[in-house]
């Protein structure tokens, strides 16, 4: 694409126009940086100034406030500090203390609250000794301020200052603790008033990062990231950076950031003044500046304009005259020609010499041309001449057509502009030779309507006498037919060989005289390269192998497609390899055969595979028929695809008979719908377990099933396999292991996780009925004494007959259990009142009094009883303590009784032991 032009008296304004412009810039660029350089450098030390200002009234409230809570706590070290009721009187006479904090407190070495200005309600209730700023007091002996926090009261933001009060030891006595509010007004709270511009604020923050004022209220005692938003600006501050910088903030606002530090507590006062607001006048300069460099920049445009356009006029004339001359077939004269004595009327008289001599010689070319022209045009071929520069002095009406140019093109096109791009992209090394005098031939491709196309391109250099090079002559022959079929040949050709060569396969072509016609590279490279076609193949395959497979070439060639299987060739070495044949007949378009096509694949592998995958059948078929479990196998669509032998043997259902049935079928609409959703979550990946109950040809069994997922190589379930065991042995010994585990092995009676259990479901039984629930705590008086005199062997003895009297003295629905050592444990439930449990613990009582018959002797054994009645919230553990503090009772009392417990109402009025009502055996 060619660029615009334009006219000298319309570059001449342009240039003075762009002088003007690039120095008015200069000088306006250079004033504007100094003016809001020094601009922008005023505001920002103005507004440090002003927030330091804010600053040191901040430090001054904290100065003041320390000193007065430090004369307060000298005044009270000269006070009686041994009473700390006198200091609730003290703090109340001085209230003007609230005119400078929120509260203040007394507190003693453990943190608890002693006197309080805020009133003595809190007195004894509130404790700060875990505060950082008590404990930082306590240590240093000396007043701190804390660090932001929130009142547990009522959750306002506040710090705290500290003051130590001393005895006379030099000990801390006290601590003062004044809370100040921070959005008090007089303290933090006029901060809120204090503006930069418009939207512009301050805000408060520690060298910890924690909001302490903010005009967003929800931010206070957040970290300044809480939200996960970082300011490069505040961390600067925060890292101890004093100044001014600019930075942007969490709603994405650019502000010029002021940052002061305390001097008294480790605190930042910050303030954002946004740029827009900050820079608004500098920016107004800024446009008022540029406007006028740009209207100075047009004036002057405007003056280079008419200077110019006065002075160029004869020199416009002119050249719009030259350009009338180029069109017109006969030339005149410039009618109003510019002065001799002017440069440009030299200039006029020239140009009209030129073209009368120009004029002349046209004519002779044209006659000449008209001829040429005729002849090349009926020429199928593109014809043309390009002089030395590549230039186009003549092309025919073909090479014309190719981009559509007309004859008014010739002399102005290019060989390049007279081409398409990817035709002249070929030409350029065969153009390089006819430029350097060597005649040439070309061919290539073009793109003839969406589809290839081929040409043929000669190319003729023209060299003048003197042996100059004057130009070339190109000729160019349109060969796409000739090249496709040339083309559609060989590759039809080498796309049968490629096939053939590359299939695993012996592939040969065999016409009606049994002569081979074509062989693959297999079947050449069978034959240790051997040229085979032309040859019979009798010849080829011998006359023994030849005999085997004469009766299917007799089939072949009467029109039948015949496939046969052979154990190998013993004359090739192959033996021992099978093959597969296949013979096709190949038909004239009258249908008579002319032949046949065969292809031969070599089996061997597959034919051992076979014989492998029916011996690991097998295998796996005795293995899986002789494991002690159901095997099953399901596909995606819940069909049987493999079951072992044990269907037989457990259910006498024979594996055959389910093989390719759906599940559903299998075990019945009933069964299946039991299992939908355990199946559903097995073809979802996960693997299920259950136990059900069965009836085998050996009896009601157990089975437990598990679902696996099948997964393939991408972990998709593509199956199940399913695995039922019989775990019915099994059962049997966790059900006598759980009976072991709940009863006493030496008296057979429940023991106490047994015990406790049925106590907790009697308990809420107790509570839904509305009856009382016994609770008879039980041991064996001087069991110590038995065991240590008559040996623990007689004690077990003992142990075991106690147990069986206890079992016969309770009803069936009552529970007795050996607790612990000699202790045994009765619950009754359902008692109507304390005569039904206490005839019951009269009953045990009696129970015992016959003697003990001990293998080597007999003896007499007494127990003491402690028995409490269950009341309407009371629990097992409450009810168990009732009843061995009875116990302890009874035995206290003379032992061989029962103790009734008190109701724990009374109980806890009498003081640590309840009153009991005694009975004596």
């Amino acid at each position: 694409m060619r660029l615009p032009t334009f006219s000298l008296r319309t570059r001449l304004t342009a240039g003075v126009v762009a002088i003007v412009f690039l120095t008015t810039f200069g000088v306006t660029t250079a004033a504007l940086y100094f003016v809001k350089r020094n601009m922008q450098a005023a505001i920002a030390s103005e507004q440090l100034e002003r927030i330091s200002a804010i600053a040191e009234a901040v430090d001054q409230k904290f100065l003041s406030r320390r000193t007065l809570l430090k004369t307060f706590g000298d005044a009270v070290e000269s006070h009686d500090l041994a009473r700390p009721e006198g200091l609730q009187d003290l703090v109340m006479r001085h209230k003007s203390l609230k005119e400078a904090f929120d509260n203040v407190a007394f507190v003693d070495t453990d943190g608890k609250l002693v006197a309080n200005l805020n009133g003595a309600h809190q007195i004894g209730r509130v404790n700060i000794k875990d505060r950082e700023y008590f404990q930082r007091t306590m240590e240093a002996k000396a007043g701190v301020i804390s660090a932001p926090y929130r009142n547990r009261l009522n959750g306002l933001a506040q710090i705290a200052m500290t003051e130590p009060v001393l005895d006379r030891q030099g000990n801390v006595a006290y601590v003062i603790a004044a809370s100040i509010n921070l959005s008090e007004q007089n303290f933090l709270g006029e901060l809120a008033n204090v503006k930069f511009g418009k939207t512009g604020y301050m805000f408060i923050t520690n060298t910890d990062g924690i909001v302490i004022e903010h005009p967003d209220k929800s931010r206070l005692l957040q970290h300044v990231e809480a939200d996960g938003v970082r300011n490069a600006a505040t961390e600067r501050a925060i890292a101890g950076y004093e100044g001014t910088a600019e930075a942007v903030n969490r709603k994405g606002v650019r502000g010029l950031y002021a940052f002061k530090p305390l001097r008294q507590t480790n605190w930042v006062l910050g303030a954002i003044y946004p740029r827009a607001e900050a820079f608004a006048h500098i920016e107004r300069i800024e446009r008022f500046a540029w406007a006028g460099a740009v209207l100075l920049t047009l004036v002057a445009g405007a003056l280079a304009l008419v200077t110019t356009r006065s002075q160029l006029a004869p020199l416009s004339r002119l050249r719009e005259h030259m350009q009338v001359s180029r069109a017109v077939a006969v030339y005149a004269p410039m009618k109003e020609a510019p002065p001799s004595t002017d440069e440009i009327g030299d200039l006029s008289r020239t140009f009209d010499s030129l073209m009368q001599e120009r004029q002349a010689s046209q004519e002779r070319v044209q006659a000449s041309e008209r001829f040429l022209r005729d002849v090349t045009d009926n020429l199928p071929a593109v014809v043309a001449y390009f002089d030395s520069d590549q230039r186009c002095l003549f092309a025919n009406k073909a090479g014309l057509g190719m981009r559509g140019r007309t004859k008014a093109d010739i002399g102005r096109m290019t060989m390049q502009e007279s081409l398409p791009d990817a035709v002249y992209r070929q030409l350029v090394p065969h153009i390089d030779k006819v430029l350097a005098g060597t005649p040439t031939r070309a061919e290539g491709t073009y793109d003839r309507n969406g589809k290839e196309g081929f040409f043929e391109c000669h190319l003729a250099p023209d060299i003048r006498d003197d042996g100059t090079l004057a130009g070339y002559y190109v000729m160019t022959f349109d060969i796409t037919r000739q090249k496709v079929a040339e083309r559609e040949r060989a590759a039809g050709e080498a796309r049968v060989r490629t096939i053939t060569d590359n299939l695993p396969a012996l592939v040969s072509h065999v016409d009606s005289s049994l002569r081979f016609t074509f062989v693959n590279e297999h079947l050449r490279a069978l034959f240790d390269g051997t040229e085979l076609v032309g040859k019979l193949l009798p010849e080829v395959r011998g006359v023994e192998d030849f005999e085997v497979v004469e009766p299917y070439v007799r089939r072949v060639l009467a029109g039948e497609a015949v496939t046969f299987e052979k154990k190998g060739d013993a004359a090739r070495g192959i033996g021992h390899r099978w093959h597969q044949s296949h013979y096709i007949p190949d038909r004239n378009a009258d249908g008579t055969v002319r032949g046949f096509y065969a292809m031969t694949f070599d089996i061997t592998e597959r034919k051992q595979a076979e014989m492998r995958s029916a011996e690991s059948e097998r295998r796996l078929r005795g293995l899986t028929d002789n494991v002690p479990a159901l095997l099953t196998e399901l596909d995606r669509e819940e069909r049987v695809v493999f079951c072992n032998g044990r269907y037989q043997t457990w259910l006498g259902i024979s594996p055959d008979s389910i093989m390719n049935r759906p599940i559903r079928e299998v075990i019945g609409d009933a069964h299946y719908e039991m299992r939908k959703p355990l199946l559903a979550r097995a073809f979802a990946g996960e693997v299920v377990s259950f136990e059900q109950s069965a009836r085998l040809l050996i009896g009601e069994r157990t089975l437990q099933t598990t679902y696996l997922p099948q997964k393939n190589a991408e972990g998709e379930v593509v199956g199940l396999y399913v695995l039922a065991n019989d775990v019915s042995d099994l059962k049997q010994k966790q059900l006598q292991l759980d009976v072991l585990a709940r009863e006493d092995a030496l008296t057979g009676l429940p023991n106490r996780r047994s015990f406790e259990e049925h106590a907790h479901d009697a308990m809420a039984r107790s509570r839904r009925s509305g009856l009382s629930v016994c609770l008879l705590f039980l041991d064996i008086d001087y069991f110590k004494t038995i065991n240590d005199s008559l040996g623990h062997a007689a004690g077990d003895a003992v142990l075991k007959e106690f147990g069986r009297r206890l079992r016969q003295s309770v009803r069936d629905t009552d529970m007795a259990a050996r607790y612990a050592g000699d202790e045994f444990v009765i619950l009754l439930e359902g008692v109507a009142g304390p005569a039904e449990a206490q005839m019951v613990a009269g009953k045990v009582l009696a129970s015992m009094r016959p003697p003990f018959d001990l293998p080597s002797r007999s003896l007499n054994a007494t127990t003491s009883i402690g028995v409490a009645m269950s009341e309407d919230d009371e629990d097992f553990p409450s009810l168990l303590v009732r009843a061995d503090n009875a116990l302890y009772a009874a035995k206290k009392e003379g032992k061989n009784r029962f103790v009734m417990a008190a109701p724990r109402t009374e109980a806890r009025g009498a003081g640590a032991w309840p009153r009991q009502e005694p009975y004596s055996a």
